[in-house]
């Protein structure tokens, strides 16, 4: 096979030539015509196996035709590491943190390096992160005072009360006025242009007990908001846990 007819092959490829050899029982020369490669060629990406496994298995970049190695290595490998950590921590991480703490790196490991946008880009494209939006309040929560509170305190609060007579509240905003941020289009069709989204809300406070049998909900205009705590603080006193005289 000449050299003009040989390809290279991304890494999904790679392990798929693997597979066919170990797997399916083809034989090498027969795989690297298969593939389009030379002998020599297939052998080596067979002594590769364990990398190339490990490499999907990390970034899930398969069409990569080649593992490319940066000129700043050891920073990257310890940004990643430091990155892992913070993420371990739920910490907020930005471009902006990014940047600072390879510089912060560079100059702890004595190297001259400055994070330019197309580093910070080939290296979030090499770990396989992305920017993603957070979700919920989950973490605000202290998950072991938490389960300690509904194991050993809660059980002592609802002593001597029927399931009906144990309520929950929360509230939430709406925003009534707000259209959906995205919008069916055609393919070929530019993105549209955006508006700014309306801020007129309403409060909405919703509750119901605890089996279920009530469930009630009141919205108050933003300008009488204020009064909500009031109302609430009245109406829990005086109808949900009514005093036995």
């Amino acid at each position: 096979m000449s050299a003009s007819q040989r390809k290279t092959l991304n890494i999904s490829e790679h392990l798929e030539l693997i597979d066919d050899v170990k797997v399916k029982k083809l034989k090498l020369a027969a795989a690297a015509k298969k593939y389009g490669i030379g002998y020599s060629t297939a052998a080596n990406i067979l002594k590769k196996e364990d990398d190339l496994r490990s490499c999907m298995q990390m970034n899930g970049h398969t069409n990569r035709k080649r593992k490319r190695q940066s000129v700043h290595k050891d920073v990257n490998e310890a940004l990643t590491q430091w990155f892992t950590q913070a993420c371990a921590h739920r910490a907020t991480v930005t471009d902006h943190v990014i940047r600072q703490k390879a510089s912060q790196l560079a100059v702890n490991l004595e190297v001259d390096f400055e994070p330019s946008n197309g580093w910070l880009m080939r290296w979030k494209q090499a770990n396989n992160f992305s920017f993603k939006k957070f979700h919920g309040e989950s973490t605000s929560a202290g998950h072991g005072s938490a389960n300690e509170w509904v194991t050993k305190v809660l059980p002592q609060l609802f002593r001597g009360y029927d399931p009906k007579d144990i309520w929950n509240c929360d509230e939430t905003g709406i925003f009534y006025k707000a259209m959906p941020p995205a919008s069916l289009r055609f393919a070929g069709d530019e993105q549209p242009n955006g508006t700014k989204v309306p801020k007129d809300r309403l409060t909405m406070l919703q509750f119901t007990n605890m089996d279920g049998c009530e469930k009630q909900t009141v919205v108050v205009d933003t300008s009488l908001s204020i009064y909500l705590s009031i109302y609430l603080s009245i109406y829990l006193s005086l109808f949900l846990f009514p005093c036995e005289l």
